[in-house]
């Protein structure tokens, strides 16, 4: 993921990297876009990992998806 440091809109603090799991699963983002190259071709959908991050002050959670990844 490119170098990211949000900021929470409420308090003005650097947001902590956290990690966000459900169930022993990882949490992505799929869209209905063709993959590239020959799994686009077999019907494989984009899919994006998700980095999560956390407000130490106030608790507000951003959840970002991770474009550069695969």
């Amino acid at each position: 993921m490119p170098d990211v440091d949000p900021r929470c809109p409420d308090c003005g603090v650097t947001m902590e990297a956290m990690e966000l799991q459900s169930g022993g699963h990882y949490f992505r983002f799929r869209s209905d876009e063709s993959r590239e190259g020959i799994l686009g071709k077999l019907g494989a959908t984009q899919t994006y990992d998700a980095e999560t991050f956390v407000c130490p002050e106030c608790g507000l959670s951003r959840i970002y998806a991770d474009l550069d990844g695969e």
